[in-house]
Protein backbone atom coordinates (compact mmCIF):
# COMPACT_ATOMS: atom_id res chain seq x y z
CA UNK A 1 0.00 0.00 0.00
CA UNK A 2 1.34 3.44 -0.95
CA UNK A 3 1.09 5.84 2.00
CA UNK A 4 -1.11 8.85 1.42
CA UNK A 5 0.48 12.24 1.68
CA UNK A 6 -1.26 15.31 3.02
CA UNK A 7 -1.03 17.21 -0.25
CA UNK A 8 0.95 17.13 -3.47
CA UNK A 9 1.23 20.91 -3.67
CA UNK A 10 1.89 23.64 -1.13
CA UNK A 11 -1.48 24.98 -0.01
CA UNK A 12 -0.69 28.49 -1.15
CA UNK A 13 -0.57 27.36 -4.80
CA UNK A 14 -4.27 26.62 -4.59
CA UNK A 15 -4.95 30.17 -3.48
CA UNK A 16 -2.64 32.10 -5.75
CA UNK A 17 -4.33 33.05 -8.99
CA UNK A 18 -1.27 34.09 -10.96
CA UNK A 19 1.13 31.19 -10.39
CA UNK A 20 0.15 27.59 -10.94
CA UNK A 21 1.78 24.24 -10.16
CA UNK A 22 1.86 21.21 -12.43
CA UNK A 23 2.98 17.68 -11.65
CA UNK A 24 3.17 14.32 -13.39
CA UNK A 25 3.15 11.10 -11.40
CA UNK A 26 4.59 8.31 -13.53
CA UNK A 27 2.88 5.13 -12.42
CA UNK A 28 -0.34 3.15 -12.32
CA UNK A 29 -3.36 5.35 -11.57
CA UNK A 30 -4.75 2.70 -9.23
CA UNK A 31 -1.75 3.19 -6.96
CA UNK A 32 -0.77 6.79 -7.73
CA UNK A 33 -4.17 8.15 -6.75
CA UNK A 34 -3.56 6.92 -3.21
CA UNK A 35 -0.99 9.71 -2.92
CA UNK A 36 -3.64 12.37 -3.46
CA UNK A 37 -5.28 13.82 -0.37
CA UNK A 38 -9.02 13.53 0.24
CA UNK A 39 -11.19 16.27 -1.31
CA UNK A 40 -8.15 18.08 -2.77
CA UNK A 41 -9.20 18.08 -6.45
CA UNK A 42 -11.88 20.31 -7.97
CA UNK A 43 -12.18 18.73 -11.42
CA UNK A 44 -11.14 15.50 -13.11
CA UNK A 45 -10.99 15.43 -16.91
CA UNK A 46 -9.84 12.17 -18.46
CA UNK A 47 -10.28 9.53 -21.12
CA UNK A 48 -9.72 5.95 -19.95
CA UNK A 49 -7.99 3.33 -22.10
CA UNK A 50 -10.12 1.75 -24.79
CA UNK A 51 -10.56 -1.90 -23.93
CA UNK A 52 -9.09 -4.25 -26.53
CA UNK A 53 -9.36 -1.68 -29.31
CA UNK A 54 -6.28 0.54 -29.25
CA UNK A 55 -2.67 -0.56 -28.91
CA UNK A 56 -0.93 1.45 -26.19
CA UNK A 57 2.71 1.52 -25.18
CA UNK A 58 3.47 -1.60 -23.16
CA UNK A 59 3.95 -1.00 -19.44
CA UNK A 60 3.29 -3.20 -16.41
CA UNK A 61 -0.35 -2.71 -15.43
CA UNK A 62 -1.47 -1.26 -18.79
CA UNK A 63 -5.26 -1.52 -18.44
CA UNK A 64 -5.98 -1.12 -22.13
CA UNK A 65 -4.44 -4.52 -22.83
CA UNK A 66 -6.64 -6.51 -20.43
CA UNK A 67 -8.31 -9.28 -22.47
CA UNK A 68 -11.56 -9.78 -20.54
CA UNK A 69 -14.09 -6.94 -20.65
CA UNK A 70 -15.55 -7.55 -17.18
CA UNK A 71 -12.05 -7.67 -15.67
CA UNK A 72 -11.25 -4.41 -17.45
CA UNK A 73 -14.36 -2.79 -15.97
CA UNK A 74 -13.54 -3.96 -12.44
CA UNK A 75 -10.02 -2.52 -12.69
CA UNK A 76 -11.40 0.74 -14.09
CA UNK A 77 -13.80 0.97 -11.15
CA UNK A 78 -10.81 1.15 -8.79
CA UNK A 79 -9.86 4.44 -10.44
CA UNK A 80 -13.39 5.83 -10.12
CA UNK A 81 -13.47 4.92 -6.41
CA UNK A 82 -10.26 6.90 -5.87
CA UNK A 83 -11.59 9.73 -8.04
CA UNK A 84 -14.62 10.01 -5.78
CA UNK A 85 -12.41 10.20 -2.69
CA UNK A 86 -10.04 12.88 -3.99
CA UNK A 87 -12.76 15.13 -5.43
CA UNK A 88 -13.99 18.00 -3.32
CA UNK A 89 -17.75 17.94 -2.60
CA UNK A 90 -19.51 19.24 -5.69
CA UNK A 91 -16.50 18.45 -7.89
CA UNK A 92 -16.95 16.74 -11.25
CA UNK A 93 -15.50 13.68 -12.91
CA UNK A 94 -15.67 14.28 -16.67
CA UNK A 95 -14.95 11.17 -18.75
CA UNK A 96 -14.44 11.30 -22.52
CA UNK A 97 -15.21 7.80 -23.79
CA UNK A 98 -16.54 5.92 -26.78
CA UNK A 99 -18.21 2.55 -26.94
CA UNK A 100 -16.13 -0.36 -28.20
CA UNK A 101 -17.20 -1.89 -31.51
CA UNK A 102 -15.57 -5.25 -32.24
CA UNK A 103 -15.24 -7.05 -35.54
CA UNK A 104 -16.98 -10.20 -36.67
CA UNK A 105 -13.62 -11.71 -37.61
CA UNK A 106 -12.52 -11.50 -33.98
CA UNK A 107 -15.66 -12.34 -32.00
CA UNK A 108 -17.66 -14.29 -34.58
CA UNK A 109 -20.25 -11.55 -34.81
CA UNK A 110 -20.32 -7.77 -34.81
CA UNK A 111 -21.20 -6.27 -31.43
CA UNK A 112 -20.70 -3.14 -29.37
CA UNK A 113 -19.60 -3.09 -25.74
CA UNK A 114 -21.41 -0.13 -24.07
CA UNK A 115 -18.40 1.24 -22.21
CA UNK A 116 -19.98 4.64 -21.60
CA UNK A 117 -23.09 3.12 -20.00
CA UNK A 118 -21.07 0.70 -17.88
CA UNK A 119 -18.98 3.58 -16.54
CA UNK A 120 -22.14 5.51 -15.67
CA UNK A 121 -23.49 2.51 -13.75
CA UNK A 122 -20.18 2.06 -11.94
CA UNK A 123 -20.08 5.70 -10.89
CA UNK A 124 -23.69 5.68 -9.71
CA UNK A 125 -22.95 2.69 -7.48
CA UNK A 126 -19.91 4.48 -6.05
CA UNK A 127 -22.04 7.48 -5.08
CA UNK A 128 -21.69 9.97 -7.93
CA UNK A 129 -24.65 11.96 -9.19
CA UNK A 130 -25.07 11.20 -12.89
CA UNK A 131 -25.66 14.35 -14.98
CA UNK A 132 -26.52 14.79 -18.65
CA UNK A 133 -23.59 13.91 -20.90
CA UNK A 134 -22.38 15.81 -23.93
CA UNK A 135 -22.49 13.91 -27.21
CA UNK A 136 -19.32 14.64 -29.19
CA UNK A 137 -19.91 14.06 -32.90
CA UNK A 138 -16.35 13.45 -34.07
CA UNK A 139 -16.90 12.07 -37.55
CA UNK A 140 -13.62 13.62 -38.72
CA UNK A 141 -11.68 11.09 -36.62
CA UNK A 142 -14.19 8.49 -35.47
CA UNK A 143 -13.08 5.69 -33.16
CA UNK A 144 -13.75 2.65 -35.32
CA UNK A 145 -12.67 -0.95 -35.18
CA UNK A 146 -12.77 -1.12 -38.98
CA UNK A 147 -9.37 -1.68 -40.53
CA UNK A 148 -10.16 -1.45 -44.23
CA UNK A 149 -11.21 2.20 -44.40
CA UNK A 150 -14.67 1.34 -45.73
CA UNK A 151 -17.42 3.92 -45.39
CA UNK A 152 -19.91 1.25 -44.30
CA UNK A 153 -20.10 -1.99 -42.30
CA UNK A 154 -21.94 -4.81 -44.03
CA UNK A 155 -23.02 -5.36 -47.64
CA UNK A 156 -23.30 -2.01 -49.44
CA UNK A 157 -26.77 -0.56 -49.98
CA UNK A 158 -28.59 -3.55 -48.45
CA UNK A 159 -30.66 -3.69 -45.25
CA UNK A 160 -29.10 -4.64 -41.92
CA UNK A 161 -25.80 -2.84 -42.37
CA UNK A 162 -24.10 -1.78 -39.14
CA UNK A 163 -24.29 1.81 -37.90
CA UNK A 164 -20.76 3.11 -37.48
CA UNK A 165 -19.36 4.73 -34.37
CA UNK A 166 -19.22 8.45 -35.11
CA UNK A 167 -19.68 9.80 -31.57
CA UNK A 168 -18.06 9.79 -28.18
CA UNK A 169 -19.65 10.58 -24.85
CA UNK A 170 -18.45 13.24 -22.44
CA UNK A 171 -19.83 11.81 -19.21
CA UNK A 172 -20.61 14.11 -16.29
CA UNK A 173 -20.38 12.65 -12.78
CA UNK A 174 -20.66 14.94 -9.76
CA UNK A 175 -19.66 14.20 -6.20
CA UNK A 176 -22.58 15.23 -3.96
CA UNK A 177 -22.04 18.31 -1.87
CA UNK A 178 -22.69 22.01 -1.60
CA UNK A 179 -22.11 24.46 -4.39
CA UNK A 180 -18.73 26.15 -4.64
CA UNK A 181 -18.11 29.54 -3.07
CA UNK A 182 -15.26 30.96 -5.15
CA UNK A 183 -13.78 34.31 -4.33
CA UNK A 184 -14.87 37.40 -6.23
CA UNK A 185 -11.52 37.41 -8.03
CA UNK A 186 -11.89 33.77 -9.05
CA UNK A 187 -15.39 34.41 -10.38
CA UNK A 188 -14.28 37.41 -12.41
CA UNK A 189 -11.20 35.69 -13.86
CA UNK A 190 -13.18 32.56 -14.74
CA UNK A 191 -16.08 34.17 -16.60
CA UNK A 192 -16.94 32.68 -19.98
CA UNK A 193 -18.04 35.04 -22.78
CA UNK A 194 -21.74 34.74 -23.65
CA UNK A 195 -21.15 33.44 -27.17
CA UNK A 196 -18.89 30.65 -25.93
CA UNK A 197 -21.15 29.86 -22.99
CA UNK A 198 -24.14 29.37 -25.29
CA UNK A 199 -22.10 27.17 -27.65
CA UNK A 200 -20.46 25.03 -24.98
CA UNK A 201 -23.36 24.40 -22.60
CA UNK A 202 -25.41 22.35 -25.02
CA UNK A 203 -25.67 18.60 -25.31
CA UNK A 204 -24.30 18.00 -28.81
CA UNK A 205 -20.86 19.20 -29.91
CA UNK A 206 -20.31 18.94 -33.66
CA UNK A 207 -17.66 21.61 -34.09
CA UNK A 208 -14.62 19.71 -32.79
CA UNK A 209 -12.77 17.23 -35.02
CA UNK A 210 -10.72 14.46 -33.46
CA UNK A 211 -7.04 14.95 -32.67
CA UNK A 212 -4.03 13.47 -34.44
CA UNK A 213 -3.10 9.92 -33.39
CA UNK A 214 0.55 10.41 -34.31
CA UNK A 215 1.90 10.17 -30.75
CA UNK A 216 -0.99 8.51 -28.90
CA UNK A 217 -3.64 6.05 -30.15
CA UNK A 218 -6.62 7.76 -28.48
CA UNK A 219 -6.09 11.49 -27.94
CA UNK A 220 -8.67 14.20 -27.59
CA UNK A 221 -8.07 17.70 -28.96
CA UNK A 222 -6.68 20.46 -26.79
CA UNK A 223 -9.70 22.66 -27.47
CA UNK A 224 -11.97 20.00 -25.97
CA UNK A 225 -9.88 19.91 -22.78
CA UNK A 226 -9.81 23.71 -22.62
CA UNK A 227 -13.58 23.89 -22.89
CA UNK A 228 -14.11 21.39 -20.09
CA UNK A 229 -11.53 23.03 -17.82
CA UNK A 230 -13.17 26.42 -18.27
CA UNK A 231 -16.72 25.07 -17.97
CA UNK A 232 -16.28 23.17 -14.72
CA UNK A 233 -13.48 24.81 -12.73
CA UNK A 234 -12.36 28.21 -11.51
CA UNK A 235 -9.00 29.91 -11.85
CA UNK A 236 -6.72 28.56 -9.13
CA UNK A 237 -8.51 25.19 -8.91
CA UNK A 238 -6.83 21.78 -9.06
CA UNK A 239 -7.47 19.69 -12.19
CA UNK A 240 -6.56 15.99 -12.34
CA UNK A 241 -6.15 13.55 -15.22
CA UNK A 242 -5.49 9.97 -14.04
CA UNK A 243 -4.94 8.73 -17.63
CA UNK A 244 -2.81 11.65 -18.77
CA UNK A 245 -1.44 10.41 -22.10
CA UNK A 246 0.43 13.31 -23.70
CA UNK A 247 -0.70 15.97 -21.18
CA UNK A 248 -3.60 17.54 -23.07
CA UNK A 249 -5.54 18.19 -19.85
CA UNK A 250 -2.49 19.59 -18.06
CA UNK A 251 -1.76 22.01 -20.89
CA UNK A 252 -5.37 23.20 -20.90
CA UNK A 253 -5.23 23.75 -17.14
CA UNK A 254 -1.99 25.70 -17.35
CA UNK A 255 -3.24 27.93 -20.15
CA UNK A 256 -6.31 28.89 -18.13
CA UNK A 257 -4.77 29.48 -14.73
CA UNK A 258 -5.54 26.16 -13.07
CA UNK A 259 -3.18 23.81 -11.22
CA UNK A 260 -2.87 20.30 -12.57
CA UNK A 261 -1.84 16.76 -11.76
CA UNK A 262 -1.42 14.05 -14.38
CA UNK A 263 -0.89 10.33 -13.88
CA UNK A 264 0.53 8.18 -16.67
CA UNK A 265 1.78 4.60 -16.63
CA UNK A 266 3.83 4.69 -19.85
CA UNK A 267 7.38 6.13 -19.63
CA UNK A 268 7.25 6.96 -23.34
CA UNK A 269 4.06 8.99 -23.00
CA UNK A 270 5.49 10.78 -19.95
CA UNK A 271 8.51 11.78 -22.03
CA UNK A 272 6.30 13.00 -24.87
CA UNK A 273 4.03 14.81 -22.41
CA UNK A 274 6.92 16.66 -20.77
CA UNK A 275 8.24 17.88 -24.11
CA UNK A 276 4.79 18.86 -25.33
CA UNK A 277 3.97 20.73 -22.12
CA UNK A 278 7.17 22.77 -22.49
CA UNK A 279 6.21 23.69 -26.07
CA UNK A 280 2.53 24.42 -25.58
CA UNK A 281 2.47 25.87 -22.06
CA UNK A 282 5.60 28.02 -22.04
CA UNK A 283 6.40 29.79 -18.81
CA UNK A 284 4.89 27.03 -16.66
CA UNK A 285 7.02 24.59 -14.69
CA UNK A 286 6.15 20.88 -14.89
CA UNK A 287 7.52 18.55 -12.21
CA UNK A 288 7.84 14.77 -12.51
CA UNK A 289 7.75 12.08 -9.83
CA UNK A 290 8.11 8.35 -10.44
CA UNK A 291 6.22 6.18 -7.97
CA UNK A 292 7.11 2.75 -9.34
CA UNK A 293 4.89 -0.05 -10.51
CA UNK A 294 1.64 -1.12 -8.89
CA UNK A 295 1.77 -4.86 -8.19
CA UNK A 296 -1.00 -4.76 -5.59
CA UNK A 297 -3.55 -2.56 -7.40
Amino acid sequence: MVPQVVALFPTDTLLGLRETSHLILQGDARAALRLVADASVHLIVTSPPYWNLKRYEDAPGQMGHIEDYETFLSELAKVWHEAYRVLAPGGRLVVVVGDVAVARRKFGRHLVFPLHADIQVQCRKIGFDNLNPIIWYKIANATLEVQNGSSFLGKPYEPNAIIKTDIEYILMQRKPGGYRKPTAEQRELSRIPKELFNRWFRQIWDDLPGASTRHHPAPYPLELAERLVRMFSFVGDMVLDPFMGTATTLIAAARWGRNSLGIEISPKYVELASARFAREAPGHVLRLNHIGDSSDA
